[in-house]
């Protein structure tokens, strides 16, 4: 007897978690209320709560392309080739039930973000006939901290588009500048907050997981000011970061508790059949 009841035991428990995994699925997405698509999940059938994840690739770059400036007999030609980096980060989402045709849901996370900058320096002396290149670098490490208000599109009942605003905040903790050219440890200071935009394309799978690839840019420097509203100064130029990456989103099915009537009470000795 004592046998059989272990097999029954050990076989609930490795049927238990696929068990699950059918419950969730078999939630059906509401489709077309109202004529309209609907495929970021509701806040009242889903848990409004959740972990996201993002990982993306950075990029710097200078906008105004190749620079030449005469300084008496010499002539300085500025260029600012493509840098790349990287961005990760965690953190929470809130899927709002009271003005979600604005914002959908909103978010905030912690992570890392890599910013790298380079610019190629020609210098040429026509008093001596001399030619002489340099090249500036600045490998910039971010704690970053980010506040996002969402707006979703749905297009269709598994994809959607989103708008996202939001503000960042980025504190450098370490970098790495070198190079012999003019300006060269010039950079802005430890604390950056910016006013940022991001395009994304959200695709939902399995009703519970949501991926969604992004481009985002910054827009507005709050601090510090700099040449550009929307730039960061190095060296002797301005520069354009974009990050494009891919934000992972975790949803949880079922926050409904049953209703209890009015007027009456709940026995605790009769929850659990006793």
């Amino acid at each position: 007897m004592k046998r059989n009841a272990y097999f029954i035991l050990l076989f609930a428990f490795y049927t238990g978690i696929p068990l699950t995994g059918i419950s969730q699925k078999a939630y059906k997405v509401q489709k077309k209320q109202g004529n309209k698509h609907e495929a970021y999940p509701n806040p009242f059938d889903f848990h409004p709560t959740g972990w996201l994840f993002d990982a993306g690739l950075t990029g710097t770059m200078g906008l105004e392309g190749t620079q030449t400036n005469t300084f008496g007999d010499t002539t300085l030609t500025l260029s600012t080739p493509f840098r790349p980096g990287v961005a990760l980060s965690a953190g929470r989402y809130l899927s709002l039930k009271k003005g979600h045709k604005i914002f959908k849901y909103l978010d905030y996370n912690l992570g890392y973000k890599m910013l790298w900058n380079a610019e190629n320096q020609e210098r040429e002396i026509v008093s001596t006939n001399t030619q002489e290149s340099f090249t500036n670098s600045n490998i910039a490490h971010y704690a970053n901290f980010n506040l996002n208000f969402n707006n979703i599109i749905s297009f269709s009942d598994y994809s959607f588009i989103q708008n996202t605003i939001g503000v960042n905040v980025d504190y450098r903790f370490m970098n790495k500048p070198s190079g012999d050219g003019v300006n060269a440890n010039l950079q802005p200071d430890n604390l950056i907050v910016q006013v940022h935009y991001k395009l994304a394309l959200g695709f939902m799978f399995d009703n519970d997981k949501a991926i969604i690839p992004y481009i985002e840019i910054p827009v507005f420097n709050i601090t510090p000011q700099q040449s550009n509203f929307s730039q960061l100064d190095y060296f002797n130029q301005s520069y354009q970061s974009v990050i494009v990456g891919a934000r992972f989103m975790l949803f949880t099915l079922g926050q409904k508790k049953c209703p209890t009537a009015k007027g009456t009470t709940v026995d605790p000795n009769q929850i659990n059949g006793y």
